[in-house]
């Protein structure tokens, strides 16, 4: 008889456009060893007052996260103990800890997340004025709820560290676990491979892929493509889900495509089909807590250029499945770079068939939901 796990979210963990749908990758993984009951999404009645909080503080060029006040946290926690008052289960899991903060549970407690809260302010927002009670709250709140826990599984060796570093807590109770595609249907390995061996050669597609602009260094993809181009090598960029930015169709060897839902089964096509197309991934993103899309890019055997920030290292392993720059790096040596694995099909050929390897032996949610098993055991 399958043990019973209680997976906590405030979120729809069945919306694909949710966390990137990793809420629902996680939940069915887990599912593969135990009876998962879901407990989300959560009411937001506490939440929504701070709103007029944060949008006076904004005024002022201050962040504030209405989701750290010990009050939501507080919330949350009644809302989450009512919900369980009469559910036997063996363990908890979540990846969202502010959720564990006040609840007072007896059973066994696993987050399983990419960043934790102290990191990812660190790297996403270290260049804005942050609310003093979003810092005292937040990082108070996350505390406790990684006392509580058993184990903590990040997405990064770098993310492990980190928090270890700030919040005092052993890196015994850390362990490294990735994060696999949110792709469904993923190519078997021989489809893949037969993909790569057909792959025309006339011309060098290339993809990134985010909604954020400055974030996620679409210019410098932009700059590294059009010095492919400078140095005879024939070259396209495909970018993927960018819509703020006016007149992008006019630049030359550049493609848009507009944001593509996952819950759409066409759009999930369209992107799916764009893989297949590429030769190459790019993501210079300036702060990054894991990079799900060089995952994806993995799956299809694409390899993948990117800068080397925050907890890429969790998704690319230098000259496996990809090459993680320095963030200075000049656009015209990542552009020799690729030139070089392009211009020669067999070292290109051996670059995608060991993305793809890497892969089925690291990030396929089968292989996570083995470890998963092994550590929630």
């Amino acid at each position: 008889m399958k043990k019973k796990i209680l997976y906590l979210t405030r979120l729809n963990p069945y919306d694909l456009k949710s966390w990137s749908g990793l809420s629902y990758f996680i939940l069915k993984s887990l599912s593969k060893n135990y009876k998962i009951i879901t407990v989300g999404p959560l009411s937001n009645r506490i939440r929504i007052f701070y709103l007029l909080k944060r949008f006076l503080l904004s005024k002022l060029n201050i962040k504030f996260d209405i989701d750290r006040p010990i009050l939501v946290s507080k919330d949350f926690a009644k809302q989450i103990e009512k919900k369980i008052s009469n559910i036997q289960y063996d363990a908890v899991v979540t990846s969202e800890p502010y959720l564990l903060s006040y609840l007072n549970l007896v059973k066994p407690i696993f987050i399983y997340t990419d960043f934790l809260f102290s990191t990812l302010y660190k790297n996403y927002y270290s260049h804005l004025k942050i609310s003093k009670s979003t810092l005292k709250e937040g990082n108070y709140c996350e505390l406790r709820a990684l006392k509580k826990s058993k184990k903590i599984f990040l997405t990064s060796q770098y993310a492990i560290k980190d928090a270890s570093k700030f919040y005092k807590i052993s890196k015994k109770k850390f362990k490294f676990i990735p994060f696999g595609a949110n792709l469904n249907p993923i190519p078997s390995k021989n489809k893949v491979f037969e993909i790569i061996k057909k792959k025309n050669f006339k011309i060098c597609n290339l993809i990134t892929s985010g909604v954020h602009w400055e974030r996620k260094g679409i210019a410098k993809a932009i700059e590294v493509v059009n010095e492919i181009n400078k140095k005879g090598i024939k070259a396209k960029l495909y970018v993927v889900g960018i819509q703020s930015v006016k007149n992008l169709n006019n630049l030359k060897n550049l493609k848009v495509i507009r944001f593509l839902d996952k819950n759409d089964k066409n759009d999930l096509k369209i992107y799916i089909n764009l893989l297949k197309k590429m030769h190459f991934n790019l993501l210079f993103s300036k702060a990054e807590a894991y990079g799900l899309v060089n995952i994806e890019a993995s799956a299809f055997g694409l390899y993948s250029i990117t800068n080397d920030v925050g907890g890429i290292s969790g998704a690319i392993r230098n000259n496996v499945n990809g090459f993680r720059f320095k963030k200075n790096k000049k656009p015209s040596l990542i552009a020799d770079y690729i030139i070089r694995i392009f211009n020669d099909k067999n070292k290109f050929i051996m670059k995608s068939f060991s993305s793809r390897n890497l892969f089925d032996q690291k990030y396929d949610w089968n292989i996570i939901s083995d470890s998963l098993r092994k550590s929630i055991k």
